[in-house]
């Protein structure tokens, strides 16, 4: 069976497309094509270079935006055709309108414009569509005959002021030219450069000879003795020496003197000799006289030395200062040339620029004048004709967002309420996040004929399973008495209860099933039996035990229903002589099943489970949640260390393990969901 969540997404679904069918009306579309040829670059565009394909895209886009621009819608309703549209006299704005539901739009991957309109008066939409391409196309050849005389004219004037410019630069070039007398301005600075490094290397020179002097002439003061002047002056006062006279007489006189003794020695003449007496001592008169003149003419050879110096220390001094001033000036009508040089340059610069733009302009006068001689760019290449039937239904499209939204919001149901939703839903659930002992489920059983949950055949065979699971943990017959509860109203434990006590009778077992649930009375109704006699009076004394308890309902099966209704009921069943009394009659039975009160509700389970051998806990899957059912059983531990075993009521077939039962349908609303 379908959940309820699946339904209310089919019924939502179903709803919509149902609205969607009446309030959404298929519409006609309108539409127009224009063919927009591709522009040539220059014309259009001022780079070259550029991407043209880039540009043609953005060419159409602003075309686009054109057509449907208010100017052109204006001068479309300016019209008295379509002024007098019925569709454009229903409405208040016109220009509005229009703009609202006229669009114009570039073709993906070619050149056209699809110029469209929307709406459902077909025949008034293709008129209006047409019109207005026409007012397009008119406005756009006034402006662009406007505009071709507003770039023709300012080419004009440019060309003119260009090519004044360019008369004014080969003037300066001839001035400039002229100033330099006719030479080549490159080849005369090479000449002032290589004047300039001569006399540089002359004036090096010059510095070093001056250098050397001044050297020399320091010798020549730190020297006093004519004999110890350097080499670079010896030879000069040599010369010197032997030009004088009186020198030169008195170095042949000693000269003479010498070979004379020379000569007396060779003969053997003693210094008796007559020629040789007195020969000695003229001998060191001419030598003092020889030194003594050469000391005279060293002391003369050096002033004479000392006037050429200075004269030769002037004179480097003079053609010093001469050279520098030579190479400044030089340096000064260098500077002079490159300037000049650089200033030609500029010129013949700005006049190649010059030359350029100005061939660019009047190639861009061309361009422009042929231009308007050639074909219309943009024209219709189809008009707008109406279509025989609405073309545009969007109700399919919509009706499927619709059962897609529904579900969507059908399947974030489920996943919010299966994430706020803490019952116990899976037989692991009960190990593995309880910790309790799981002893059977059962599914949801839906029955078609209308009897009781616990007369439905499909429960026999999970009932006889889970009854067969409490026989078989029993340890030698020692769980003889077993209370059957819940942790709330609604878990299906009386149902439950009834149908164990009915499996185990049918195993030839004596049993006794006992309704303690004085206010749900789940057994006592679904047996329809008296409430006159039952548990109620047995507990008071009123009535004994062959009067509360009945027999009949099944073989081995005896039923104490609940009784007459009372306040007292918890205080009846706290005594210790009633619970005695209970006590010795469950001791005629084999097995006693006490269908007891749910433990959250009151104190009635806690007390009927100090009579209980073993407690069977029933929680309903879906419904009980996990905090209930610990709650119960700590609720339980209270009286001691009694087996608590859980049967899982209602579970979905998709959790239940298929070993234990039933092949019937699942569903919430069903019987076996029900029950105390």
């Amino acid at each position: 069976m379908m959940t309820p969540t699946a339904i209310a997404s089919m019924t939502t679904a179903i709803a919509s497309v149902a609205l969607i069918r009446i309030y959404v009306v298929p519409k006609f579309e309108v539409s127009a094509l224009v063919h927009v040829a591709p522009v040539v670059r220059p014309i259009l565009f001022s780079d070259a270079e550029s991407d043209i394909s880039r540009h043609y895209h953005s060419y159409l886009a602003t075309e686009a935006h054109a057509i449907v621009s208010p100017a052109v819608i204006v001068e479309t309703l300016n019209t008295s055709q379509i002024r007098s549209l019925p569709m454009i006299t229903r409405t208040s704005n016109p220009a509005q309108f229009l703009s609202s539901r006229l669009s114009a739009k570039p073709m993906h991957g070619e050149q056209f414009l699809r110029v469209s309109m929307i709406g459902h008066h077909a025949e008034e939409m293709a008129l209006i569509v047409n019109s207005l391409l026409e007012a397009y196309l008119r406005q756009r050849k006034d402006k662009q005959r406007a505009w071709d005389e507003l770039i023709l004219s300012s080419l004009r004037a440019e060309q003119v002021a260009l090519e004044t410019r360019l008369k004014a630069k080969d003037l300066e070039m001839r001035q400039l030219g002229s100033q330099n007398g006719g030479a080549v301005l490159d080849d005369s600075g090479s000449a002032l450069q290589n004047w300039i490094v001569e006399l540089r290397q002359k004036l090096i020179q010059m510095r070093q000879d001056g250098a050397i002097a001044f050297a020399r002439h320091d010798a020549l003061n730190a020297n006093e003795n004519p004999a110890n002047l350097q080499d670079f002056a010896a030879k000069g006062f040599l010369t010197y020496v032997e030009s004088d006279a009186e020198w030169h007489d008195t170095s042949e006189r000693l000269r003479m003197m010498q070979a004379a003794a020379l000569e007396d020695e060779r003969l053997g003449r003693g210094p008796m000799h007559p020629d040789v007496q007195g020969r000695s001592d003229r001998i060191a008169m001419y030598k003092t006289a020889l030194d003594l003149r050469t000391s005279e003419l060293g002391t003369a050879f050096k002033k004479k030395l000392r006037r050429e110096f200075t004269s030769a220390q002037l004179e480097a001094t003079v053609s010093e200062k001469v050279l520098t001033d030579a190479v400044e000036e030089l340096m000064v009508q260098q500077s002079d040339v490159m300037r000049q040089a650089f200033a030609m340059e500029s010129v013949r610069h700005e006049r190649e620029r010059l030359e350029n733009s100005l061939t660019q302009v009047r190639q861009k006068t061309w361009n422009v004048q042929v231009e308007q001689h050639r074909s219309a760019r943009i024209t219709i290449d189809s008009p707008a004709v109406a279509p025989a039937e609405p073309n545009i239904d969007k109700r399919m499209k919509y009706s499927m967002a619709a059962c897609a939204m529904s579900l969507f919001l059908g399947a974030g149901f489920v996943l919010v309420r299966h994430r706020l939703d803490t019952s116990v839903v899976k037989p692991t659930e009960v190990t593995n996040d309880l910790g309790l002992q799981y002893l059977g489920c059962i599914q949801y059983i839906q029955s078609s004929n209308g009897t009781t949950v616990a007369n439905d055949h499909r429960l026999q065979e999970p009932i006889r399973s889970i009854s067969t699971a409490l026989l078989s943990s029993s340890h030698s017959g020692s769980s003889r008495i077993r209370l059957v509860t819940s942790p709330t109203a609604g878990s299906g434990k009386s149902s439950l209860a009834l149908g164990l006590a009915r499996s185990l009778a049918s195993t030839g077992r004596r049993v006794l099933l006992v309704d303690a649930d004085i206010t749900g009375r789940g057994v006592t109704q679904a047996l329809d039996m008296p409430a006159h006699r039952g548990l109620s009076e047995f507990l008071r004394g009123t009535a004994g035990a062959a009067e509360s308890v009945q027999s009949g309902h099944a073989e081995n099966l005896d039923v104490m229903p609940a009784g007459e209704p009372t306040g007292q009921f918890g205080a009846h069943l706290a005594n210790l002589r009633a619970q005695a009394n209970l006590r010795t009659l469950f001791q005629d039975y084999d097995e006693v099943i006490l269908d007891s009160p749910p433990v959250l509700v009151g104190s009635h389970a806690v007390v009927l489970a100090t009579l209980a051998d073993e407690i069977v806990l029933v929680i309903r899957a879906g419904k009980t949640t996990r905090e209930e059912a610990r709650a119960s059983c700590r609720t339980l531990s209270t009286i001691g260390e009694k087996p608590v075993r859980v049967i899982l009521n209602a579970v979905e077939r998709r959790h239940a393990p298929y070993a234990y039962y039933g092949y019937a349908n699942a569903n919430a609303h069903g019987p076996a969901a029900q029950g105390a």
